[in-house]
């Protein structure tokens, strides 16, 4: 179980991503490592209770995903991320499963079918979108923060992966202790910059926008 963290996200138009990366470079940050994409299909029961429970602002909440990186299928993970207010863990665990991009929905179908040290199947869970996007990585010069720019989000169902929504915010993420929440408020107004956090859920947008769509019944 990774230690918990508070997270903090600002949202921006795609237009502006370039624009993100200057703030974070001209105030002390620099790049980490080498951008990565990350492809995710979220899992939810059948009244999509995670869902809802984000929608409907229940602080203690967690959700369900099979996640992997760039396109190494040999590495790829089940995750519960939990939620509790602005604090956030996982729960990870590497699929022991022999997947390759044929047989991916199959074999995760069967591991949401049988019972499995990975997820309780009596809650009837089912998958319901995947989500792509392109990850920046970057830390403070102190390491105190660290700090993500998602880019290039596209979504799509289950059912069919042609069927591709490109949403159209960039997301600016901040993770950083507890010990560290009043740094991070100082951070932002000795340096004059205005932007607010907001409420922001990936799994949420891309459930919107597919629904909107009819490709989420």
């Amino acid at each position: 179980m990774n230690q918990s963290r508070i997270e903090k996200k600002f949202i921006f138009p795609n237009q502006a991503s370039d624009l993100v990366k200057k703030i974070l470079l001209g105030n002390n940050f620099k790049k980490l490592y080498s951008d990565r994409y990350i492809t995710s299909i979220y899992i939810d029961n059948l009244n999509f209770d995670s869902a809802k429970d984000n929608i409907n602002g229940v602080n203690e909440r967690k959700k369900f995903r099979v996640r992997w990186y760039d396109d190494d299928l040999n590495k790829i993970y089940f995750e519960q991320k939990n939620k509790n207010n602005f604090f956030v863990w996982k729960n990870i665990k590497k699929l022991e499963l022999d997947i390759n991009k044929k047989n991916l929905i199959n074999k995760i179908y069967e591991l949401l079918s049988n019972n499995n040290k990975y997820i309780d199947t009596n809650y009837n869970y089912k998958m319901v979108l995947k989500i792509n996007y392109k990850r920046s990585y970057f830390i403070s010069d102190q390491g105190e923060f660290r700090a993500t720019i998602d880019t290039e989000i596209n979504t799509s169902p289950v059912l069919d992966f042609n069927k591709v929504i490109r949403l159209p915010e960039t997301i600016l993420e901040f993770k950083f202790s507890k010990n560290s929440e009043s740094y991070f408020r100082d951070f932002f107004s000795l340096r004059g910059l205005n932007i607010r956090s907001k409420k922001y859920s990936k799994y949420i947008q891309s459930f919107i926008a597919l629904e909107e769509s009819g490709f989420i019944i």
